[in-house]
């Protein structure tokens, strides 16, 4: 068995391996794998060999530089995405006792006391002072 895994190893020097674009991949053909089991459709079974192919390329693929490059524009995608949903849910979490605003100089997300009438703010990213009236 130490004689297979060392191989292997061999094997795998230069090449690019997992990320989690693979994992992506891997996830996006599992579902549609058990929804072409109840679906039976060929050609969504062409899709998930695709799918599979693809990843089996990645991790093999010996152009480690392009690789690295598709993944970080995915993960730039999924970051933004991801950070998107996470302030919704902030926002309907804290809709009781917190109010979130821009700013209008940086644009960046700020999160107030739930306070109402004309109030004085301070950006901690930019470091600008605005007034913002709020009503309700």
């Amino acid at each position: 068995m130490r004689n297979f895994l060392q191989k292997a190893a061999e094997f795998m020097q230069g090449r690019y391996g997992h990320d989690k674009l693979n994992t992506l991949i891997w996830i996006l053909a599992a579902a549609l794998y058990v929804i072409n089991i109840f679906a039976r459709s060929p050609i969504l079974m062409i899709i998930v060999l695709l799918l599979g192919a693809l990843a089996i390329f990645r991790s093999l693929s010996t152009n480690i530089t392009k690789r690295m490059y598709e993944n970080n524009r995915f993960v730039s995608i999924y970051t933004a995405v991801a950070d998107f949903f996470k302030r919704q849910y902030m926002k309907i979490r804290d809709f009781k006792t917190h109010r979130y605003l821009r700013c209008p100089y940086c644009k960046a997300q700020l999160r107030l006391k739930k306070r109402t009438g004309v109030q004085h703010i301070h950006c901690p990213k930019c470091g600008e002072d605005f007034k913002k009236n709020i009503p309700f």
